[in-house]
Order: structure tokens, then C-alpha cells, then sequence
């Protein structure tokens, strides 16, 4: 029996991503300094700043780099795509957290069944106001009625 040995014939993608990303941009002039641009970006990532010491250190910064100087994680992948915006077009615009529409999709039935509930009770209230009106209206023409018996006219 022959035993083949395979070759592998392709590169790892893991060290081109990592080829591409080591390209750290100038400063630019609205862009000069490591405190502008967290500034820019915004989300109060400027407390964050004594993690990168230099221009150098803030585009080189890994996702473990910035665990170990105390970055949490939401500012952490925050930070870390606004670099990756910034090699890619030299601009950087602060955005604005997503808010979750219905409390997210992990309550939005619970949401749905909260929302007919207080549909039934709208629904509810507003037949009885209707059936209150009805007797009102039923009451005031009974008493008509009996007004106009009483004086022996007929309707």
C-alpha cells in the first residue's frame, strides 16, 4: 500500500488578514494624535486613551492587547473597528449605538402577547363604554315613551 502524503497548496488566509492590517496610516490633519481620534469616534472611548501610548501602538493594538490594559469589551470592538475604518478610508464618524426595537428579538413575543393583552382590555373597555351609552340611550327613550303614554299620546 502507497501512503500519499498531501501538500498543502494554499496559504492561510489568518497571516494575509494579518499582512494587510500592519499598514499604519499617517496622521492626517484633522486626525493628528492618539486623543483626537478617540474623540472622534466618540462613545467616551477617550478614557481608554493610556492604552495607546503612541500612533504606532493604537494601530497595532490586538483584541488581547486591549484586555490586558482594562478596555471592556463593547469599547474594545469599538475602538478596534473604527481603526480598521480608518486604514480603509482615512475618516472616521462617530456612530450611534443601535437601540433594540421592542426590547430584541429574544423578547419580541413576549412583547407581541403583552400588546394583545392590552389590546383585549382597550377592546374590553371601550365595548363596555358602548354598552353603558346603549343603556343611557334605552333608559332616556323608555322614559320618553312612558312620558308620552302617560299623556296618551302614542308614537
Amino acid at each position: 500500500m502507497n501512503s500519499l502524503t498531501f501538500t498543502r497548496l494554499f496559504s492561510s488566509t489568518c497571516s494575509l488578514l494579518r499582512a494587510s492590517t500592519s499598514s499604519i496610516p499617517k496622521p492626517t490633519d484633522q486626525i493628528p494624535d492618539v486623543q483626537t481620534f478617540l474623540t472622534k469616534i466618540g462613545r467616551n472611548t477617550v478614557e481608554y486613551q493610556s492604552a495607546f501610548p503612541t500612533w504606532d501602538s493604537l494601530f497595532t493594538a490586538t483584541s488581547k492587547d486591549l484586555k490586558s490594559a482594562g478596555v471592556d469589551v463593547p469599547a474594545r470592538r469599538y475602538i478596534l473597528h473604527q481603526v480598521e475604518k480608518f486604514k480603509r478610508s482615512n475618516d472616521v464618524q462617530p456612530t450611534s449605538k443601535s437601540v433594540k426595537k421592542n426590547g430584541g428579538e429574544r423578547k419580541f413575543n413576549q412583547y407581541l402577547a403583552q400588546k394583545r393583552i392590552l389590546d383585549r382590555i382597550h377592546t374590553a373597555q371601550q365595548l363596555k363604554q358602548y354598552r353603558k351609552q346603549l343603556k343611557l340611550t334605552q333608559m332616556q327613550y323608555n322614559r320618553f315613551d312612558k312620558i308620552h303614554r302617560d299623556l296618551g299620546h302614542s308614537l
